[in-house]
């Protein structure tokens, strides 16, 4: 009977862990392809040489702000929405993918707009659309994901409900050991021990 619950406990831990891999797999995207695209974005797309009467010639450079200035703003913030989803939960990580998937829309538009002026403007829509994609899958997956807190929560299964320890050294070893001796999971006598 136990070894079945065993097997339950390891697929369920098992899910949990490939279900936090697909959230660092996807908030990690999501950064990347924000940098990608504020760095596509503050490139020189153009630049244009002109040679004036007395013989002189400028070259004036035009950056991806100066054709699309609203794309790096909009990938900052879809870069700021996936930093934000490292702290939030998962209404809130599911509110920021929407915010993402906008941003990097917006972006996409601003390189889609002057894909003839270069490989920056290209980088920068492939990125943005990344960045879209991202924010798309953060949507529509963060419920299964889990919080960020979740770490910290007591076992389910009630494996956590045992006292930790009964003498001061015992506490001590379970600072060390990252669980928490204040929590009622401590007996009365070990919080007294524990206290002198």
């Amino acid at each position: 009977m136990s070894e079945a619950n065993d097997d339950t406990r390891d697929a369920a831990t098992s899910a949990a862990d490939q279900r936090a891999a697909e959230r660092t797999r996807v908030l990690l995207a999501g950064i990347l392809a924000a940098a990608l695209a504020a760095l596509a974005a503050s490139r020189d797309w153009t630049t244009t040489t002109a040679t004036g009467h007395a013989g002189i010639t400028a070259t004036t450079a035009q950056a991806g702000t100066d054709l699309a200035s609203w794309a790096l703003p909009c990938a900052l913030a879809g870069g700021a929405a996936f930093l934000a989803m490292l702290a939030a939960g998962n209404r809130a990580r599911r509110a920021l993918g929407v915010v993402a998937a906008l941003a990097g829309l917006a972006a996409a538009l601003g390189g889609a707009l002057h894909l003839d002026a270069g490989p920056w403007p290209i980088a920068m829509t492939a990125a943005a659309l990344a960045l879209a994609a991202a924010g798309a899958a953060t949507t529509a997956r963060a419920g299964t994901w889990p919080d960020s807190s979740s770490r910290y929560e007591a076992a389910p299964d009630g494996t956590g409900d045992k006292a930790i320890a009964e003498d001061p050294v015992s506490l001590w070893n379970a600072l060390d050991s990252g669980e928490d001796p204040s929590s009622p999971n401590i007996s009365a006598s070990a919080q007294e021990k524990g206290r002198s």
